[in-house]
């Protein structure tokens, strides 16, 4: 037993002895590294020495303030600039006025440039394709007679800015079909810029007017008095005063006495349509 004993306490004082060498090595290496670090840092800083951080705000305040004051006199400046420009375009003339002067025809003032006007729209509407296409077809052109019931085309609207010259009528007396060019003025604006609806449905109605009277006048000998039993629109597209529009019949059907006609508008190009309508007449 004894012997058991001294030979543990001989492996303890052993096992003590390594653990205590692994130690002081360790505590060497670790010392080494430290020391070879400080070494390296020492170096670095007599190579690059540290400064210090110096900050001056004196001069940048100085900039600042000075940028500040000159955008402020430019803002100024156009604000003021701005409400002067819109002061004096709300006292004398609206946004539509300018738009007006920039889009519209100088409307004539004497009697020679009412002439000058008048002759310019009649060359324009001799230049459209529809009118040379109409020229090339079976219409004929004709000319139109003044309507007993509405007179609005031939007296009230004749003017320059509104429907300054006549209508031209085109007919075909094989489908019976209609064709009519009328030139709509600023004057005839609803909105700005655009052709009041009621321009549209009083000129609708007069191209049927002309193809009753047409029609039966082919039939009869005798003049005949149309009168509107319906009248029916059906508005596609805004109309842009300044043009010409074309109205033509797409169909005309007869009920003894009551003639009904299908009608449509379109722009001066005919690529698009502005409008659609029927109306039912009763000839006496």
């Amino acid at each position: 037993m004894n012997n058991i004993v001294k030979g543990n306490l001989v492996c303890c004082k052993v096992s003590d002895a390594i653990a205590s060498t692994i130690l002081k090595k360790r505590v060497i290496c670790g010392s080494s590294v430290s020391t070879a670090l400080q070494a390296r840092y020492n170096s670095s800083q007599q190579g690059h020495p540290l400064r210090k951080a110096e900050f001056t705000t004196a001069g940048k305040k100085r900039s600042g303030s000075q940028n500040k004051g000159g955008s402020k006199w430019i803002s100024v400046g156009i604000f003021g600039t701005s409400f002067i420009i819109g002061w004096y375009f709300t006292q004398h003339m609206t946004f539509a006025d300018l738009m007006a002067w920039w889009r519209y025809d100088k409307l004539p003032v004497d009697s020679d440039q009412v002439r000058n006007y008048k002759s310019s729209l009649e060359y324009r509407a001799e230049k459209l394709s529809i009118i040379n296409q109409l020229k090339t077809e079976d219409y004929l052109e004709i000319i139109p007679t003044s309507s007993k019931s509405v007179g609005l085309i031939d007296d009230a609207l004749s003017s320059p800015g509104a429907i300054a010259i006549p209508p031209k009528f085109y007919y075909n007396p094989k489908t019976k079909n209609i064709v009519g060019v009328y030139h709509l003025g600023m004057k005839l604006t609803g909105y700005p810029f655009i052709v009041h609806g009621g321009i549209l449905a009083t000129i609708m109605e007069d191209l049927m007017r002309q193809g009753v009277q047409l029609v039966k006048s082919s039939e009869t000998d005798s003049s005949t008095i149309e009168k509107t039993k319906k009248l029916q629109i059906n508005y596609k597209f805004p109309t842009f005063a300044n043009q010409f529009v074309i109205v033509r019949t797409t169909k005309v059907e007869e009920f003894g006495k009551n003639l009904k006609l299908h009608v449509e508008v379109v722009d001066q190009d005919d690529n698009r349509v502005l409008a659609k309508g029927n109306g039912i007449f009763t000839v006496q």
